[in-house]
């Protein structure tokens, strides 16, 4: 499983500075593994073999670079098969993707975990077979989480209209307001909604995920820095600081850039909306089973440090919203893990218990007090109790699963 690695941490290490992705094609060598070995370094994504056959197909991918990583595998119309983030330096992590029909398939490893990656192509063969067998239970949890996931995404677009509606008015007062709590539906599916890789970045990119502005930045993040202006006190180094090119660019934005934005926000979002609303969508069994996990891993290495909503400071909406999604995934597989295991699941209770308090804890209003008021000790207590969360529920799709 992925490491829980602080971007803070790691920034604070060095190992978080962007630079430009070189594409450099993937390569084959030999390899005596059953899986296929990858090595990821900053300029590198070499496979062991570029060609796999129809059925399960298992990665094994070493950062062999200077920083954190992620390894992806995209299927037809750019939807991810399976990923693996936060890959540390020397750190070897497992991917395992279904493959049941023929075809090309594209991967990619995202040094840095920003751009599109250093992409590569792999070539599946052989019949089309069906997906590795389910447990019942397993299916109907997920048919149930589905149904959720899309109701999610019905109060997504209501209330991003809402929020567009103040962000074109010119009612900045109103748009800060609505902003974390917009945020929240989106936050609470991302296993979903990060299987679509052109609507994931377009809606929930940060700067980071530019380059340093060499993609275009767009999404709920453009807008919140328009609403928030950063200040040339904000730039550093640290997890939740701004970089010079991110305020340079900030002061090239205008509302009417900024209404063109919104717009596309809530066009984005309905199109996902309607593509999950689709009666043949279904997404990765393997999605669902860690989803659990990686919206925990979402607070531990993404966001503890700050980073995520670093113009508003709205971090703590995201954590909250995280952890509901996550509480979520584990209702419906509870019966499961309680029958096979019933001392982790009391065990993964109280720690989503202890989380769910340290987070309330910073409870201001119907809302949450402004995440640098939140000290370096307080945000380290909060990154231990949501590490040791996620190693329990690590367990869970091995368990659930058979495995």
């Amino acid at each position: 499983m992925k490491p829980n690695l602080s971007r803070r941490a790691l920034a604070a290490a060095g190992l978080l500075l962007a630079a430009p992705l070189a594409i450099t094609a993937c390569t084959a060598k030999s390899d005596g593994s059953g899986d296929i070995s990858v090595t990821s370094t900053e300029s590198v994504c070499e496979l062991s073999s570029t060609s796999a056959s129809t059925g399960t197909v298992k990665f094994s991918i070493t950062n062999n670079g200077s920083k954190v990583t992620e390894f992806y595998v995209f299927g037809k119309n750019n939807r991810v098969l399976g990923e693996i983030e936060n890959i540390g330096p020397g750190v070897t992590g497992k991917l395992v993707v279904d493959i049941t029909e023929p075809g090309t398939y594209e991967t990619a490893c995202k040094p840095g975990m920003v751009g599109n990656g250093i992409r590569g192509k792999l070539e599946v063969t052989g019949e089309q077979k069906t997906k590795t067998d389910v447990p019942a239970d397993v299916e109907q949890a997920k048919a149930r989480y589905l149904d959720y996931v899309r109701g999610q995404l019905d109060g997504l677009v209501a209330q991003t209209g809402t929020f567009v509606a103040a962000v074109k008015s010119g009612d900045t007062a109103a748009a800060k307001a609505q902003f974390g709590l917009t945020r929240t539906f989106y936050e609470r599916v991302e296993p979903v909604a990060e299987s679509f890789a052109d609507l994931d970045p377009a809606i929930d990119m940060r700067w980071d995920d530019t380059e340093d502005g060499k993609q275009p930045f767009t999404g709920f993040h453009r807008i919140e820095r328009f609403l928030w202006p950063p200040q040339q006190s904000q730039v550093g180094e640290d997890g939740d600081d701004i970089s010079q090119a991110d305020l340079d660019n900030s002061k090239k934005d205008t509302a009417a850039q900024v209404n063109t934005e919104a717009d596309a926000l809530l066009a984005n979002v309905t199109a996902l909306r309607d593509e999950v609303r689709k009666d043949d969508f279904s997404f990765e069994t393997q999605s669902f089973v860690k989803g659990a996990q990686a919206l925990v891993d979402e607070i531990a290495a993404t966001k503890v440090g700050g980073e995520e909503d670093r113009y508003s400071r709205t971090d703590l909406w995201d954590f909250a919203a995280n952890i509901d999604g996550s509480e979520t995934l584990i209702a419906e597989l509870q019966p499961m893990i309680a029958a096979k295991n019933p001392a982790l699941m009391d065990k993964i209770t109280s720690q989503f218990k202890a989380v769910r308090e340290a987070i309330n804890a910073y409870r201001e209003g119907d809302g949450y007090i402004s995440y640098d008021k939140v000290t370096a000790p307080q945000r380290k207590d909060l990154s231990d109790k949501i590490d040791a969360l996620s190693a329990t529920l690590s367990q869970v799709p091995d368990l659930v699963l058979g495995q």
